[in-house]
């Protein structure tokens, strides 16, 4: 990419993801575009079948301009996440560099995980670029939550130490959450490096509905819709367990999986070891005006995130996106979601509590009267969680570091 002139600066990101595909990424990249800055992307390269067409290696979207490497995000154990995260760091540095020689950039924007892939901005910010980490997941309640670490304390110590290191060798850290905040604050960050960007809808992809006068969408039952990756972090057999005591008491019901992951094999096989696969239909991800599409044929929106140390910190962003599209939603009740989603918006039940989510369920399609209460309230929480509003914390965070 040349110099331009009229622009307000040159901004390098690294993502261990597929862009456009990674909504946080993209709805930062595409933001900081509309305001004037020159943005290019270093990612991933998604890994195509023989005869498929593969992604370019360089590409244009939306004024963001993308350079794919040849590395792919494959399922795995520790010593997989390892190799991919270390290929990252070399391959991300070197091409970060290479692009800074050509035309420095002013901010390199680096997402985490891992939170040491900010090795790959060090050339850049020694030679004057400041330096931003974006903390999109708690790497070290992570690797806890999904038992990585279990009997390698060693690692946990490693984990701990990169997050720590990470953060102070960033200008400023940005993260999710105010819960996330105290977690950084907690693990030492200094308050006035941390920044809150909240992962809040983009209405220019999901607009805001104003009424709910068609719902329930089909009148002999309900869809369910589960929009995210199915690993075991996300607890997708809670709702397959919540589905076949559902169905007991519903005339017709159906689960909707959109999105792909290490745990759904699992999943698929436990409807079917409960009786309940011919209710569970499975699509691959689709683009953001697809799954728009999609949200307007099904009647509630799901999310079965796990509690404890890492899901406490969540704040699962499909949630508002369901209610941007006034449905109904059924989700855990953990720590970050009651602090902005109040009760009366959602119905909540207990973590990993499939009796409890059976319940709700059951609540919705009996109470058609609640339903309509609730999507009232939630109804409120908008255009304060909307990206239209969030962005621009971002644009001034860019103008402050220059």
């Amino acid at each position: 990419m040349g110099t331009n002139t009229n622009s307000k600066g040159h901004i390098g990101m690294l993502v261990h993801g597929y862009y456009p595909g990674d909504p946080r990424v993209r709805r930062e990249a595409e933001a900081l575009v509309e305001a004037g800055y020159e943005v290019e992307v270093v990612c991933l390269r998604v890994p195509k079948p023989p005869g498929i067409q593969k992604e370019p290696c360089q590409d244009k979207v939306n004024g963001v301009q993308i350079y794919r490497l040849q590395l792919a995000c494959r399922r795995g154990g520790m010593f997989r996440y390892i190799f991919e995260y270390l290929g990252l760091i070399m391959l991300g540095a070197w091409k970060l560099t290479l692009l800074h020689f050509k035309n420095p950039f002013q901010v390199v924007h680096i997402h985490n995980m891992p939170d040491l892939l900010i090795l790959a901005g060090l050339i850049p910010r020694l030679m004057g670029a400041k330096l931003l980490l974006d903390v999109h997941d708690p790497m070290s309640e992570l690797y806890i939550s999904t038992h990585f670490i279990a009997q390698r304390r060693w690692i946990l110590k490693a984990v701990k130490w990169q997050e720590k290191f990470s953060c102070l060798l960033a200008h400023r850290v940005i993260s999710v959450s105010e819960t996330m905040r105290k977690n950084l604050e907690d693990k030492g960050i200094p308050p006035e490096k941390i920044f809150i960007l909240h992962n809040f809808p983009d209405n220019k992809y999901l607009p805001i509905k104003n009424d709910i006068a068609r719902w329930p969408r089909h009148k002999d039952g309900l869809i369910l819709l589960y929009a995210g990756t199915v690993t075991k972090l996300y607890r997708l057999d809670v709702a397959i367990k919540a589905l076949a005591l559902a169905s007991n008491h519903l005339p017709w019901i159906k689960l909707l999986i959109l999105g792909e992951g290490s745990d759904l094999d699992r999943v698929l096989q436990l409807a079917n070891s409960l009786g309940v696969g011919k209710y569970v239909e499975h699509l691959n991800f689709v683009s953001i005006v697809k799954l728009k599409d999609i949200m307007e044929d099904t009647d509630v929106g799901i999310s079965c995130h796990q509690g404890g140390l890492f899901g406490n910190l969540q704040f699962c962003s499909k949630i508002l996106d369901y209610l941007t599209q006034r449905l109904p939603v059924v989700s855990s009740r953990t720590r970050t979601l009651i602090r902005y989603i109040p009760e009366k918006a959602v119905f909540y039940f207990e973590p990993e509590n499939a009796v409890d989510m059976a319940k709700q369920i059951i609540k919705i399609w009996n109470r058609p009267d609640l339903v309509r209460r609730k999507m009232e309230n939630a109804k409120k929480l908008f255009p304060q969680y909307t990206w239209q509003k969030e962005k621009y914390k971002l644009i001034n965070l860019y103008k402050e570091l220059q």
